[in-house]
């Protein structure tokens, strides 16, 4: 999608073109005499737009395939474009055991806002070993709770989502649903109980499920509380509930140590529910005094993207652009071509 240069107040400054080629902006504008027909019929504005960059490929090759180098070079491309928003480079990392968000579970989402998988095939799993000291104390220390999500917020975009989506009482389970039980099987059965019967049952009994899905209307109004990144509030069908379900007995028994979590199948579920299996799964804190958190994002390749920019242009938060560098963490090697996103980033690429 493309947003027309006055619709979000963005003024690029018009610099000669000589200058701008003296600067390095100018690719290939003229390989035939009728290109350099058509570049030379254009406004100043559009062939500024022209010969301005919103990809770096040299920082996949040379001395400048190196994370800080890239961003000196980057940020000194676009401080010589005179452009009137601010732009600069972001580096971005590879998460390790170390990163301060290490403790997110990734949740990535197909276009419909329902989880998908990283491959489309509805498999996730977490990067690391969860390291757990003891098993009998579940993170209760508000602050300690509240500090462990910090830097995994949800968006201003999934909170707008969620009030328009609040507005229409959207995807709550009425008095029909079988699971909808005030809370009554959350008070009575102790997570023990479920530990000790899981010798005796193979598949979930319906009190289990009772228990498990008793609170869900909650999580869903509270999404913000336990979900961060991008995600919308989407309906969960029961099939897909009893498969959540199922998974979460399979693997409600945790051990202490450092151990691998399971790999699971998310397919059909949105983020909220997700999240919910997740975190029934991974009930305890890690080493570090931090609770497993969930981060939704659409896949890299989605349109929900940009259409995420467009709503919170219409809501008066339009977001800041960037330049996104993806680097390894250990050998600071740049791995993908770095890309401009964001509204200006839109208007420039016209």
């Amino acid at each position: 999608m493309k947003f027309p240069t006055l619709a979000i107040a963005v003024a690029l400054f018009v610099a000669p073109v000589v200058d701008a080629q003296k600067q390095g902006f100018a690719g290939t504008i003229a390989k035939d005499h009728n290109d350099f027909k058509k570049f030379e019929s254009m406004s100043e504005a559009d062939r500024m737009m022209e010969v301005t960059k919103i990809a770096w490929p040299e920082c996949m090759t040379g001395a400048l395939n190196d994370a800080q180098a890239c961003e000196k070079h980057i940020n000194e491309e676009l401080a010589a474009m005179n452009l009137s928003s601010p732009v600069e480079a972001l580096v971005i990392y590879t998460r390790t055991p170390e990163s301060p968000t290490s403790n997110a579970w990734v949740i990535p989402l197909g276009d419909d806002g329902l989880c998908e998988g990283k491959y489309g095939d509805g498999r996730i799993w977490y990067d690391f070993e969860w390291c757990v000291d003891d098993t009998s104390s579940p993170l209760k220390d508000s602050y300690l709770i509240k500090k462990s999500k910090k830097l995994l917020p949800a968006s201003k975009w999934s909170i707008w989502k969620m009030e328009e989506n609040a507005k229409s009482n959207f995807c709550s389970y009425d008095s029909s649903n079988p699971y909808n039980n005030g809370g009554y099987y959350r008070r009575r059965l102790a997570e023990e109980d479920w530990t000790e019967r899981k010798l005796q049952f193979r598949d979930p009994p319906d009190d289990f499920k009772r228990w498990l899905l008793s609170d869900i209307d909650q999580w869903r109004l509270e999404a913000d509380k336990h979900v961060g990144g991008d995600f919308e509030t989407r309906c969960s069908g029961y099939g897909e509930i009893d498969k959540m379900v199922k998974q979460v007995w399979e693997n409600f028994s945790p051990d202490e140590g450092c151990q691998r979590l399971p790999e699971l199948n998310c397919l059909g579920l949105s983020a909220i529910d997700t999240c919910k299996m997740i975190k029934e799964i991974v009930r305890y804190p890690n080493d570090k005094k931090q609770n497993i958190e969930c981060f939704a994002q659409y896949q890299p390749s989605s349109p929900k993207h940009q259409q995420i920019i467009e709503d919170l242009i219409s809501i008066g938060q339009t977001p800041k652009t960037k330049v996104v560098i993806i680097a390894n963490a250990t050998t600071k090697k740049v791995l993908s071509e770095p890309i401009m996103k964001g509204p200006l980033a839109q208007v420039m690429a016209k």
